[in-house]
């Protein structure tokens, strides 16, 4: 059988043999959301929240995540007429957006409000402020804009995320507007076993991002969106920021926690835009896929990567080691902002093959311990000549499909 995938703006066909099972992960689409009913409700609660106040600082998620800002804008904007309004790009460690990724985020909005638009930097400590320390030792430091307005307006989107659990809600502030230190601490909490996909509860990254969106003083109204795979609004919530996030997490399930029946010898990732940026996202993508495998079995991820590694400190451990077991040893006794990728890859790499079809240098791939070829095709003849695979499953949008087993 002859079947075409595609990634990105790549397109190409694998032949599959009669003797191998192949399955499609396929999203389950459940009802949406009638926007026409929910779109004026958002828009009375946003009427109640503006009308005291002069001065707000709306917190954007950055362009590598799926949300349509620009639509929630469009939804809300007359709600802000006659006021204050800033904007604020939650990039947490990530870099400055460029001009075509500022039209990603803001949409037409960009050039109307481009002088009222902050980047936030991890990095710059006269931006920041102190707000003391969580229970898990954690130094805050957010971005001091939030201290100089009335009222904050956070737009998120909430997926399922590797260590955190999940995005959205209190991301927007660790590690969304959070300080190099916070951010850093915070991330070596993801060495632990319990920070994981879905996980929340006893998730010391996310019971620590909780507490530091809790001290936060400023009146907060949240804006939670759940997309489907094409990237278009399934649903909404809104009103308080821990609420409307606990609701969106009971809709991010049904649209991103796909059942399956068995787990795979192999399976193919494909990494659909914005998560294609770059490996340092696409890597989520392999997170999501590892639910789906087999012990001992391969993956094949595939990803445009149009700006190479991303932030490439987590690479250069991985560089440094002989073996993926001794980059989860370095990376305990030494954490630098980064290594959580770095240990989370590596701990995969300990029971499991990775073949890549990316935009990166094969002598790269092949220095953290995966096994480069040009197309997704290469890879799997390889895969299927050289090991004893039975059924494969392919995952048209890995960074958005979570394969989760049920009994």
């Amino acid at each position: 059988m002859e079947y075409e995938i595609s990634y990105g703006k790549i397109k190409e066909k694998i032949e599959i043999p009669n003797n191998i099972k192949f399955d499609i992960l396929k999203p389950i689409n459940p009802p949406k959301v009638n926007l026409e009913l929910i779109i004026p409700k958002l828009k009375e609660e946003c009427y109640q929240f503006f009308s005291s106040g002069n001065s707000f600082l709306i917190i954007v998620n950055d362009y590598t995540r799926p949300t349509p800002t620009s639509q929630i804008i469009s939804f809300i904007e007359e709600c802000f007429s006659n006021k204050e309004i800033y904007f604020l790009v939650a990039l947490g460690s990530h870099r400055k957006p460029d001009e075509k990724e500022n039209f990603k985020i803001f949409g037409n909005y960009y050039e109307k409000y481009k002088n009222r638009i902050f980047y936030h930097n991890y990095k710059e400590k006269e931006d920041l402020i102190y707000l003391g320390k969580t229970s898990f030792n954690t130094p805050i430091y957010l971005n001091k804009l939030i201290e100089k307005v009335d009222k904050i307006i956070t737009i998120n989107s909430i997926e399922p995320h590797y260590f955190a659990g999940y995005t959205g809600g209190r991301k927007t502030f660790l590690p969304g507007i959070a300080g190099y230190e916070t951010i850093t601490a915070n991330h070596f909490l993801s060495l632990n076993k319990k920070a994981d996909l879905l996980s929340l509860k006893n998730n010391p990254v996310s019971c620590d991002m909780e507490e530091v969106a809790k001290r936060v003083e400023k009146p907060i109204f949240s804006i939670q969106v759940i997309v489907d795979q094409n990237k278009k609004i399934h649903s909404l919530t809104f009103g308080n920021l821990f609420s409307s996030f606990g609701e969106g997490i009971e809709l991010a399930n049904k649209v991103f926690c796909i059942p399956i029946k068995e787990k795979y010898d192999l399976v193919i990732a494909l990494i659909q835009p914005p998560y294609d940026v770059n490996f340092y996202q696409a890597q989520k993508g392999l997170e999501n896929a590892k639910m789906a495998l087999k012990e001992k079995g391969k993956i094949i991820l595939a990803s445009a990567c149009e700006k190479g590694i991303g932030e490439e400190e987590f690479i250069e451990i991985m560089k440094q080691a002989i073996s993926p077991k001794e980059i989860i040893e370095k990376i305990k006794k030494n954490f630098v902002l980064g290594y959580q990728k770095s240990a989370k890859l590596a701990e995969l790499l300990t029971w499991a093959e990775i073949y890549t079809a990316v935009n990166i240098p094969d002598s790269v791939v092949e220095s953290i311990f995966m096994k480069p070829f040009k197309t997704v095709n290469e890879a799997f003849n390889y895969a299927i000549k050289n090991n004893n695979i039975k059924n494969v499953l392919l995952i048209p949008d890995a960074s958005l499909m979570l394969p989760t087993l049920t009994k």
